[in-house]
């Protein structure tokens, strides 16, 4: 049994745009799931920034999601580095799409 503030994530492969004060800047997602997403490439934020998150799953759902910048916790490259974002009370809708997509693509029994 998987525990509830545990999220399964799957491979994804689409453009994130992230927006923060006036920066704007754009990655490739690798992975994704109700909890957050991993990014392709460094961030130029630093860990614990809020951040807004705007994509579209492959079924052409579009989100726009707040997030903070996380450190990835591996070795002192790694944290100097963030790749993580981690969703800030994402809405029902938004968590109901995303576990949809996960199912989906881990062909997990819905």
């Amino acid at each position: 049994m998987i525990a509830p503030d545990v999220s399964l994530r799957a491979p994804i492969a689409v453009p994130i745009e992230l927006r923060a004060d006036a920066r704007r800047i754009f990655r490739l997602a690798w992975n994704v799931g109700e909890d957050g997403l991993r990014l392709c490439g460094e961030l130029p934020f630093e860990p614990g920034r809020p951040i807004e998150a705007r994509f579209r799953l492959p079924d052409g759902e579009a989100l726009t999601l707040r997030a903070r910048v996380e450190s990835d916790g591996g070795d002192e490259a790694d944290r100097d580095h963030p790749r993580e974002l981690a969703f800030l009370d994402p809405p029902a809708e938004a968590r109901i799409a995303l576990r949809r997509y996960v199912q989906q693509r881990l062909e997990l029994p819905a």
